[in-house]
């Protein structure tokens, strides 16, 4: 058990206005899931992952109680306090990063873990009209922010490699605090960790779900309803083609969005979704009225020391139900033309993004094509790196990938303006990002696909299919019903496992 000290916070008062307190633990059979759900009250969000080559894979990354957030309305970026005051406003989404920086005058943890705190949350996909020249959906609600982190004190994380437990508890100084004010400040910061101890002690009993469960087995879409029906989507495929052949674009990814009824509340769905599709980057958050709940297989960027990461993913087929259909299927992935047109296509788009952030002749494409199974489907994979230019701010690497090719389109301009002619609602959450911030400057963000929004007694999942010139329409709607299966077979057994508990009267991603 290692702890700070009293001497180091004092010492470090002198040089930053952040000082960290931390406490770190042994521990033997708590898990994440179960600290999640015994401080609840105070708990914002989760992240998972069930990928080794995930920088989360070794950890699980619980948020506590906000102290500010970021949000996004009508072209402007806003930090507010736990108050719900403006603290700073910019129409730069990197500026406001930039303050945060500057006024908070962070000492970052000296402890071994990629995210030692930093903003959490979501970056909508209707966000792109803040960044390129796309204007916005004419059905999204301007009241509602479509940008949304929160910014914690608190921050816990279980390192799965060594059964170890890190709660890191920030005290925020003005710059002015006498040393008995200090003093009191890392007594008070120190009382935080130990009262939650004390409630994790006492670890709040959970419903065990037993679950029992074919991921071949079939979902059911009869309670399902669509933002368009089979008919309109295939003859928007129709349409799509024809800009393709007129030289418009070489690929537009075309969702439809599903409705699905819920009655249980949306961290038993993440309970749920964690066994029957885990994935490299799995979350749950607690918005504004809303609860996200995700399983994504697809990176949108990571920033490590400067070194950049994107993982294009464009090629599927379902998973077969024996080893011998499964590989038959990947053969069949492996040597199918269109498939990987369209793989080289998005590889492209993502060394281009990296391209505009990078230092030159530091791009480079690995692991190129890969065939890369989860749980439902497989997928071809690439690995496109580089290195960030210097000057250039991390959170500028975050937009120059956003969206991401994958859900987009190429051209990406002229493939998004396209989508939001087409498609009948705004996408929201879908297609945006889930991401931390790191205070250190690093970066990991995944792409806001294989994820379900609950709201009230309903539950929203998006999903979407990148229609090229000799796409079969019937093919690409299947496909988007194939993506979406996991996360509807998941509400369908969250149902039935967790019935309606509503647990959550606030959701504290956002501080008002």
């Amino acid at each position: 058990m290692n702890h700070s000290d009293l001497p180091s916070f004092l010492h470090d008062a002198k040089d930053f206005r952040t000082i960290p307190v931390v406490h770190t633990y042994k521990i033997d059979t708590l898990t994440p899931i179960q600290i999640f759900n015994a401080l609840e009250k105070q708990a914002v969000y989760i992240l998972e992952s069930s990928d080794r080559e995930s920088s989360w894979s070794n950890y699980s990354f619980i948020g506590l109680n906000t102290v500010f957030t970021i949000e996004e309305k009508q072209g402007l970026f806003t930090i507010r306090d736990k108050n719900g005051c403006s603290k700073y406003e910019s129409s730069s989404f990197s500026d406001v990063f930039k303050n945060l920086d500057d006024s908070l005058q962070i000492k970052l943890p000296e402890i071994p873990i990629p995210f030692k705190g930093g903003a959490v949350g979501c970056i909508g996909y209707d966000s792109v009209s803040l960044f390129e020249k796309v204007k916005k959906h004419p059905g999204l609600n301007p009241a509602e922010p479509v940008c949304s982190l929160a910014v914690c004190s608190t921050y816990i994380a279980f390192d799965h490699t060594e059964n170890q437990l890190y709660i890191i508890e920030f005290s925020f100084l003005n710059g002015k605090e006498e040393e008995a004010e200090l003093i009191s400040r890392y007594q008070k910061a120190d009382a935080k960790i130990n009262s939650i101890l004390k409630e994790l002690e006492e670890n709040k009993p959970l419903k065990e779900m037993f679950l029992s469960y074919d991921h071949r087995s079939n979902v059911r879409f009869d309670e399902v309803q669509s933002n368009m029906k089979k008919e309109e989507f295939i003859e928007k495929v129709e349409k799509i083609k024809k800009y393709i052949a007129s030289g418009d674009v070489f690929q537009t990814v075309l969702s439809q969005r599903f409705e699905v009824p819920i009655q249980a509340n949306g961290f038993d769905l993440y309970r749920i979704l964690r066994k029957v599709n885990p994935s490299p980057y799995l979350f749950y958050l607690k918005a504004d009225g809303i609860e996200i709940v995700g399983s994504s297989p697809e990176r949108l960027i990571h920033v490590q020391n400067g070194h950049l990461e994107i993982h294009p993913i464009a090629g599927t087929r379902k998973r077969g139900r024996n080893d011998q259909e499964d590989a038959a299927l990947g053969e069949s992935l492996l040597g199918d033309e269109k498939e990987k047109a369209e793989h080289l296509m998005l590889v492209d788009l993502a060394r281009n993004d990296i391209g505009r952030v990078a230092a030159y002749h530091s791009v480079k494409t690995e692991n190129y094509m890969e065939l890369t199974y989860f749980s439902h489907v497989m997928h071809l994979l690439s690995k496109v790196t580089g290195q960030l230019r210097e000057g250039i701010h991390p959170t500028d690497a975050l937009l120059a990938s956003f969206p991401a090719g994958t859900v987009s389109g190429a051209p990406k301009v002229r493939a998004m303006e396209i989508l939001q002619e087409l498609e009948p609602t705004p996408r929201n959450q879908y297609a945006g990002s889930i991401a931390y911030i790191g205070f250190d400057g690093n970066i990991d963000s995944c792409i806001a696909i294989r994820t379900a929004v609950v709201k009230g007694n309903k539950a929203y999942v998006q999903a979407g299919a990148g229609i090229v010139a000799d796409s079969v329409p019937e093919s690409e709607y299947e496909e988007t019903r194939s993506k979406a299966s996991a996360l509807i077979k998941a509400i369908e057994l969250a149902n039935d496992h967790f019935g309606k508990e509503v647990r959550y009267e606030k959701h504290p991603i956002t501080s008002r």
